[in-house]
């Protein structure tokens, strides 16, 4: 029953079907504020960087080294890196930069090199304007606290 009726519905089924399936919104879009200019996600991480004004103290062997603690400028950033990556630039006021993982406002330094045969690896967390982290490697152990600038 191949009627000109029953054509003309199934035509219009098949293109209301389409419209729907065509209007439907994307979920990896950014989203559109009214105006029509997109907004990008926010990355998590844009409230841990900048910089940070950080009192470092070094143990060895358990026993505080001398002249500590140090205070210090530390620069943290995102380096261009996926969404759980920070690195922390001039930890222990020492230039170079070392990478962390951030869970929330926990941070771990997965386990790197630090200078000549040293390894380091160590945790910490953010609590708003503050940060507080420990690392250790061979005899050392660094205890450090920070706020935002």
């Amino acid at each position: 029953m191949n009627t000109p009726f029953t054509r003309n519905v199934l035509f219009a089924a098949l293109g209301l079907a389409l419209a729907f399936t065509a209007c439907k919104k994307d979920d990896d879009e950014p989203s559109t504020p009214s105006g029509g200019q997109t907004t990008p996600p926010t990355d998590p991480r844009a409230a841990y960087t900048g910089t940070w004004l950080v009192s470092d103290s070094l143990w060895l062997d358990g026993q505080l080294y001398m002249n500590q603690p140090v205070t210090y400028v530390l620069s943290i950033s995102t380096g261009g890196t996926v969404s759980d990556t920070l690195y922390f630039n001039n930890l222990w006021n020492d230039g170079a930069g070392y990478r962390a993982i951030l869970s929330n406002n926990f941070f771990s330094f997965p386990s790197q090199n630090v200078s000549g045969p040293y390894n380091m690896s160590g945790n910490g967390t953010f609590s708003g304007t503050h940060l507080v982290y420990r690392t250790s490697g061979d005899v050392y152990v660094h205890h450090g606290h920070g706020v935002k600038q």
